[in-house]
C-alpha cells in the first residue's frame, strides 16, 4: 500500500527534469517520513528525527536525492536551505545540478570552513563523514538548523570520531548497483607493488588498456615522481593538489588534453568524469578505497568496461566491496586471469539446467500418481551438495525417470 510519502516523492519527481531511480525514490520517501513525525524503524516506533544521514555509493546520485529533499523542505515546510561541503568543486556541482535539472531550490552554498555562514533551517552536509570535525561544530552553531541531512558514500572515519546523526538510511549498495547496471562493470587488476615507478611502468606498457586514468598516491612528491616518468615518455599529465588550479586541470582532462591525472586526496571526493576509464588506488583501508575506486564506476558511452588497479598489499581489495566482471593479477610482465573460465561457466550452467529438468520430471510423476488416485510418493533423490554431486549419477537418474514416464 503506497504511503503518503510515496505521493510526495511522485510530486517532487514530476516537477524536475530528471527521472529518479527506484532506490532514489525509496530513500527520499524514507527521509521524508523520518523528518515529518513519528515513524517505525526496525519495528520500533521512533519520534520525529532532527538529523538523518543517507549512506549511498559514489555514482548513485546523492546530489539528486539531496536536492529532492531540499525541494520538499523548502516548498512544504518553508525552510531556508544551506548546503555545505569541504571542497568548492562539490558546491559548484550541486549548483549546476540545481540549475540544469530544474529543481529550483533557493539554496545557499558554503564551505565547511566558512566562519560566517548564513542562518538556515535545513543544513545539507555533502560528504558527511567530515561532519565530526571542529570546523563543522562551529558551522552548525552559526547556522542553527532545525534539520540536518547528511550525504555520504563512506560514513565512517579512520580517526574513529563519531558522526552524530540520529537516523541512517541505506538502500542499494555498490554491489547491487553494479549488478543492476546503474554503475559500470569493471575489470580488477592486482599489481605486485605500488610505487611511482611501478605504476608508471604498468601504465606505459599498455596505455590503450588504461585509457584516461586517475592515479592516487599518499604524497604529492609521489604524484610528481610518477608524473615525471610519464611525461618523459611523452604522456600528458596533471598533478592536482589543494593549491593547484584544479578547475583548469580537470577541464583539460575532461577535454582529453591530458591522459593521466594524479592526486593525493583532492579528487577522491566529488570528482565526476564519466569518460574516466581507469583508477589506480593506492594501498589503503575500506573508506578511502571505496572513495577512490568509486570515481571510475560511472557509466559512460564508449567505455563498456572500467578498470580498477590495486596493489597486492592493500588492506582492502575492492573486490570485497563489488564483484568484478573479470579479474587479473600481474604475472611476468603480463596478466593472468583468476576468474572462472568459459568452460567452467558452461559446465555450471549445464548442471543447473539438469537439476531444473530433474525437478520438473519428479513433479510430473507426482501429479500423474495423484491423478490416477494412487498414493503420492516422494521419490526424491538424496540431498545434493557441491562436494558430493556427480553429473553422471544425476544424468542416469534423469534418463531412468524419463524412460519410466514413457512406458506409463
Amino acid at each position: 500500500m503506497p504511503s503518503p510519502s510515496d505521493a510526495t516523492v511522485e510530486q517532487l519527481a514530476d516537477a524536475v527534469r530528471i527521472e529518479p531511480r527506484d532506490y532514489q525514490r525509496r530513500v527520499v520517501g524514507r527521509v521524508i517520513e523520518m523528518f515529518s513525525g513519528p515513524h517505525v524503524d526496525r519495528k520500533a516506533e521512533l519520534p520525529e528525527a532532527r538529523s538523518v544521514i543517507v549512506e549511498s555509493p559514489t555514482g548513485s546520485g546523492k546530489t539528486v536525492m539531496g536536492l529532492l529533499l531540499a525541494k520538499w523542505a523548502q516548498e512544504t515546510l518553508g525552510m531556508r536551505v544551506v548546503w555545505t561541503a569541504m571542497r568548492r568543486n562539490l558546491l559548484a556541482q550541486v549548483e549546476r545540478e540545481n540549475r540544469e535539472r530544474g529543481f529550483g531550490v533557493d539554496l545557499v552554498t558554503v564551505s565547511m570552513f566558512d566562519r560566517s555562514p548564513p542562518r538556515g533551517d535545513l543544513l545539507v552536509v555533502d560528504e558527511a563523514q567530515h561532519d565530526a570535525t571542529r570546523s563543522m561544530a562551529s558551522l552548525h552553531a552559526a547556522i542553527g538548523p532545525a534539520k540536518v541531512l547528511g550525504l555520504s558514500a563512506t560514513p565512517y572515519r579512520a580517526d574513529r570520531l563519531g558522526l552524530c546523526f540520529e537516523r541512517t538510511v541505506r538502500d542499494a549498495g555498490i554491489r547491487q548497483l553494479v549488478l543492476d547496471g546503474y554503475l559500470s562493470p569493471f575489470a580488477h587488476h592486482t599489481i605486485n607493488s605500488y610505487s611511482p615507478q611501478s605504476v608508471a611502468a604498468t601504465w606505459l606498457r599498455e596505455p590503450d588498456r588504461w585509457g584516461r586514468t586517475l592515479v592516487f598516491f599518499r604524497t604529492i612528491a609521489e604524484c610528481r615522481a610518477c608524473a615525471a616518468v610519464l611525461v618523459a615518455a611523452g604522456v600528458a599529465c596533471e598533478v592536482v593538489t589543494g593549491s593547484s588550479d584544479r578547475e583548469t586541470q580537470i577541464e583539460r582532462f575532461d577535454a582529453g588534453q591530458c591522459q593521466v591525472i594524479l592526486s593525493v586526496a583532492v579528487l577522491a571526493e566529488g570528482f565526476d568524469c564519466p569518460g574516466l576509464q581507469t583508477v589506480f588506488c593506492r594501498p589503503s583501508g575500506k573508506g578511502p578505497t571505496v572513495q577512490m575506486a568509486g570515481r571510475v564506476l560511472r557509466r559512460a558511452e564508449g567505455v563498456p568496461l572500467k578498470a580498477v588497479v590495486q596493489c597486492a598489499a592493500t588492506k582492502h581489495p575492492f573486490t570485497a566491496t563489488a564483484p568484478p566482471a573479470v579479474q587479473f593479477v600481474e604475472a611476468e610482465g603480463g596478466w593472468r586471469s583468476i576468474g572462472l573460465n568459459d568452460q567452467v561457466e558452461r559446465t555450471t550452467a549445464t548442471m543447473l539446467d539438469l537439476l531444473v529438468r530433474m525437478s520438473k520430471v519428479e513433479s510430473e510423476e507426482d501429479a500423474a500418481a495423484t491423478k490416477r488416485g494412487g498414493k503420492r510418493v516422494s521419490r526424491g533423490i538424496r540431498s545434493i551438495k557441491p562436494w558430493n554431486f556427480r553429473v553422471e549419477e544425476a544424468r542416469d537418474r534423469y534418463l531412468r525417470r524419463g524412460r519410466a514416464g514413457d512406458r506409463g
